[in-house]
């Protein structure tokens, strides 16, 4: 059940996505507790590779891979552009290396 509604509510256009590291960390742990390990790995290596394929060498409080003005206080400065809590692909590659390291 746990996962038709994630299926759902990411295939949903107007459904309200996490629009941080943060945020994103607890769906993609989700997705991994319900079983959709694949789709959590390519939702990871999507999110973060995007960051990494746009230039950033440090990974930002918020980031939305459609919209690069993204910001929680509706002006892109006040971003900080280095948070602890975006090290989730370390996190996970090393709680669930069979998923992350294959």
């Amino acid at each position: 059940m746990a996962k038709e509604q994630i299926r759902t509510a990411l295939e949903t256009d107007d459904c309200v996505m996490p629009g941080s590291p943060y945020a994103t960390h607890f769906l993609i742990e989700a997705m991994l507790l319900s079983g959709m390990n694949e789709e959590a790995k390519a939702y990871l290596t999507d999110y973060w590779g995007g960051m990494v394929r746009k230039g950033f060498d440090t990974f930002p409080e918020a980031y939305d891979p459609a919209d690069e003005l993204f910001s929680p206080y509706h002006f892109v400065p006040l971003n900080s552009n280095c948070h602890a809590w975006s090290c989730t692909p370390v996190y996970f590659i090393q709680a669930y290396p069979d998923v992350f390291l294959r």
